[in-house]
């Protein structure tokens, strides 16, 4: 008689930040591949952005008919610093959620696409400036096809200029990895211009890949993504 050996459940996670018009769902299988590859190794962990809006550029007509679709950041909004409070409240709830469900397990890194690499991007900031205690140590993030926002970056200048800090404060210092499309319509030109801003080659690794605005499926991509991840010391 034969006895199959216990499976270890992973202790660490990646929190997994959707694109604008779209949902933790969508996201789930927009990126099943990495999350097969990793399914010994990491959790993830996907975060509802709060407010509803109409699917985004990259959902239709694939994902139709599964509403509601959601945005982290509205174009027309009173404060930009109430839209970053939301999106911060946003995403504590599902850190906590998760971390109250599972004890053993710790966020370690973030995963953000399209309008979900610009909120990447605004978290591992905060992280770095001391805005978000209750948020576990990031350790690391991948980046795919990020868009740009000048509200975003305005207000992290901002913050740095009132707070002392100097323009340096606002390019990322830890590890991240970065996806560009290279027929990406969308974003491409945005995400050479996040990744010029925030970004710097002493912490941060580029890769194009042949595709469009999407998440990379082909498993030469999946391998780089999961290469980089499991080269980090965790």
């Amino acid at each position: 008689m034969g006895f199959s050996t216990p499976v270890s459940q992973p202790t660490k996670a990646i929190l997994c930040i959707h694109g604008g018009g779209a949902s933790p769902e969508i996201f789930r299988f927009q990126t099943s591949s990495i999350r097969a590859a990793l399914d010994n190794e990491f959790d993830f962990v996907y975060a509802s952005a709060p407010h509803i809006a109409p699917p985004g550029p990259d959902v239709l007509p694939f994902f139709a008919g599964i509403e509601p679709y959601y945005s982290w950041f509205r174009v027309e909004h009173k404060s930009t610093s109430e839209e970053i409070a939301i999106f911060n409240e946003a995403i504590k709830k599902t850190v906590d959620d998760w971390q109250r469900r599972n004890p053993q397990s710790t966020i370690a890194g973030v995963l953000g696409f399209s309008q979900g690499g610009v909120a990447s991007t605004v978290l591992l900031w905060e992280q770095q400036v001391g805005l978000v205690p209750w948020l576990p140590k990031l350790k690391f993030g991948i980046i795919v096809c990020s868009g740009f926002s000048d509200v975003a970056t305005g207000y992290m200048r901002d913050y740095c200029m009132q707070s002392g800090y100097d323009e340096a404060a606002m390019v990322i210092k830890l590890p991240t990895l970065h996806l560009h499309g290279r027929q990406d319509g969308l974003n491409l030109p945005q995400s050479r211009k996040m990744f010029a801003t925030h970004y710097a080659p002493t912490f941060a690794a580029l890769e194009e890949f042949d595709g469009q605005h999407e998440v990379p499926k082909k498993i030469e991509d999946v391998k780089k993504m999961v290469n980089y991840i499991l080269s980090l010391p965790q």
